[in-house]
């Protein structure tokens, strides 16, 4: 009998409560929750500041005993530039059979809280499609428009208050850390780039 898996992908620069009421919905719906971190390979850039290790750590730290039992997480690097839609059906392969080769099992739901089309663009007419169910929440109507690129400019801002608004404690108790950081990345940002 296979296991009900809901899968997540992001990046989590850093990891606020959208991203946690979507790991929360598929901790609820599910027998076991597989968290994909994107972007492990990219470190120092404007849209990927912290490393891969960071941000595993400040997200296992949401969770208690009982939740981290049913949750796996793995990480995953970009192959290409966020700026690359031209080989989408090649990413939403790669992506897929990285989740597959990890939780054993063909079939899972996606929770996503981008424009669906994006996962279109990824499986929409593809060997692959038939095995995801799509679990898709408005962004723009969870903790109004939330997003890391908000997050990371309340770092630069010091704005203490929105990062207590909206993120949680594994963040908030990081501030100085994280802002110092981001703001010494801004200055000196790497390209983003391709795998060869």
């Amino acid at each position: 009998m296979s296991v009900k898996y809901g899968v997540f992908l992001a990046r989590m620069q850093p990891v606020h409560n959208a991203h946690l009421f979507l790991v929360n919905k598929a901790l609820e719906e599910n027998d076991k929750v597989f968290i994909m971190l994107g972007s492990e390979n990219k470190v120092d850039m404007l849209r990927n500041p912290y490393d891969i290790a960071l941000r595993e750590q400040m997200l296992r730290e949401c969770f208690d005993e009982e939740q981290n039992e049913k949750i796996t997480i793995a990480t995953l690097p970009d192959w290409s530039m966020e700026s690359d839609t031209e080989s989408a059906k090649i990413w939403g392969r790669y992506f897929y059979y990285n989740v597959v080769s990890r939780i054993g099992q063909k079939c899972f739901s996606i929770y996503y809280s981008d424009d669906p089309a994006i996962l279109d663009s990824w499986f929409a007419d593809t060997e692959v499609q038939q095995y995801i169910t799509y679990r898709n929440f408005e962004r723009n109507n969870l903790f109004e428009g939330l997003s890391a690129t908000k997050i990371r400019q309340a770092f630069t801002d010091n704005d203490v208050d929105y990062i207590r608004r909206y993120c949680p404690l594994s963040v908030l108790s990081r501030f100085d850390y994280l802002s110092s950081y981001y703001k010494d990345v801004t200055e000196h940002p790497r390209e983003d780039f391709s795998m060869e």
